[in-house]
């Protein structure tokens, strides 16, 4: 059993992406390496939708989609595009009379999965807008039975009581929770929170000229710390430092006021808490969370002039130094009374759908009129890994589309193969005198031609 176990492989991706397997033993793609994942796996499907050849029923898809992206608790797959394009390989189509025998046979042999949500959404007859029949349905195959979380069939009045209404109805009922109450407690990630080492530096006791693990200069204009941000005890408790932005109207109502900490690593597809204390005068507070991705870059103003290595050739460029590409942001709005200390707490996912976020930084950012905002004891963990499959995704330009840029790299390849194969054609016949026939003008069968 540990062999099957370990064994365990994201197969449906991988099926996608037309490569074949061999599968030995009843492994699930989503468990490889963490069988103390106690975590269900959600696979959401498109709706059925024949009114419009099913494009509002990905769109319902993809929104639930997001929704248990946002709300955290589950395992679902990378991207919608993942379970459309294995379905569309499968032949596999799910409507509200699909018997419940055969979704299990796809949510749990296909998939390797525990929880389906499918169901179909139609304009209904007599009507152009807004009012749509609607089916939602939400099992749970793990156990020897199917159990119903959630089913629904109903018409909408209008179309915003589809996410506000049943689909908030639905996940209320998957999370098993009071109706808008918070999502239940993950014991993993609350034991992570506690045990897992903090990613920076955030109680701003140590350093020399500026705060440990944070930047050495803050603000627009890059200044040194003194003036906008300041480096100081917390009025009224001497012994604690803080860090505090203060700016007029001036500022605060242009630019507003930034300030950096160091740079720490993250995974794509981990989870991560960011908790911390903040009090202002009354202006407006963010935090920023970006992540990036090192690309090497010959813009490099500060080895400008550098004398070549010796024995370098002259005209191989090698990069000396790298940029951070940032490929994902988390902002953070900070809300609360002024004049006394606030905690906030946020969780969050670094992913991108075509490049990798590996080093994440945060930003403290004041702004909106004239005072100061204050900083303190901050804490970013991880509280969840990512799964196997988040090293495996399809890299794609967006969630919209379902062409790879892998196939693109195909596409592009086999392009300009044939490109030189013609050129090389067209050279040898020019060669040989030979004369060829325009390409605008096409070889067609004499009833194929137009008569005037």
């Amino acid at each position: 059993m540990a062999n099957q176990t370990t064994g365990r492989c994201k197969r449906w991706t991988r099926l996608v992406a037309g490569v074949v397997l061999v599968l030995v033993g009843a492994g699930t793609w989503w468990a490889a390496g963490q069988s103390t994942d106690t975590r269900k796996v959600v696979i959401p499907f498109d709706f059925e939708s024949k009114f419009d050849n099913g494009r509002y029923g990905q769109m319902v898809g993809e929104m639930i989609w997001k929704k248990l992206e946002r709300e955290g608790g589950f395992i679902i797959p990378e991207a919608m595009a993942d379970v459309r394009d294995f379905c569309e390989a499968r032949k596999i189509r799910l409507s509200p009379d699909t018997p419940l025998e055969t979704v299990k046979k796809i949510v749990r042999e296909d998939f390797d999965a525990h929880i389906g949500i499918w169901g179909s959404v139609e304009r209904a007859a007599g009507h152009d807008w807004d009012v749509y029949d609607l089916v939602i349905k939400c099992v749970d195959f793990s156990g020897p039975e199917p159990k119903v979380i959630y089913e629904v069939s109903t018409r909408t009045k209008t179309v915003s009581e589809i996410p506000h209404t049943y689909v908030k109805e639905m996940l209320d009922k998957l999370y098993d929770r009071q109706p808008g109450g918070p999502k239940p407690i993950n014991p993993i990630a609350e034991k992570n929170w506690k045990e897992n080492p903090n990613l920076v530096i955030g109680d701003f006791e140590q350093g020399v000229g500026h705060p440990k693990g944070w930047d050495s200069r803050g603000g627009q204009q890059r200044e040194p710390l003194g003036r906008l941000v300041k480096w100081i005890p917390e009025p009224g408790n001497p012994s604690n430092k803080i860090i505090r932005l203060e700016f007029p109207a001036s500022v605060g109502d242009a630019e507003g006021v930034m300030y950096y900490s160091d740079y720490f690593p993250v995974e794509q597809g981990a989870t991560y808490r960011f908790q911390c204390r903040w009090r202002s005068s009354g202006v407006q507070g963010k935090v920023f969370i970006k992540c990036g991705e090192p690309i090497g870059t010959e813009y490099r103003p500060t080895s400008a002039g550098r004398p070549a290595p010796t024995g370098a050739k002259p005209n191989l460029y090698r990069p000396e130094e790298t940029q951070m590409r940032e490929v994902y942001r988390c902002q953070i709005n900070l809300k609360g009374p002024p004049n006394t200390w606030n905690v906030h707490v946020e969780e969050f996912t670094p992913r991108h759908t075509k490049y990798t976020p590996r080093y994440g930084r945060i930003m403290l950012y004041g702004y909106l009129g004239a005072g100061w905002i204050e900083f303190d004891d901050i804490v970013l963990k991880q509280i969840l890994p990512p799964s196997p499959g988040e090293q495996q995704k399809q890299r794609r330009h967006s969630l919209e589309t379902k062409v790879t840029l892998e196939e693109m790299e195909e596409n592009e390849r086999r392009s300009r193969e044939l490109e030189e194969q013609e050129q090389s054609g067209s050279s040898r016949k020019s060669q040989s005198g030979s004369k060829t026939t325009p390409k605008s003008v096409p070889n067609l069968p004499k009833s194929s031609y137009r008569k005037s």
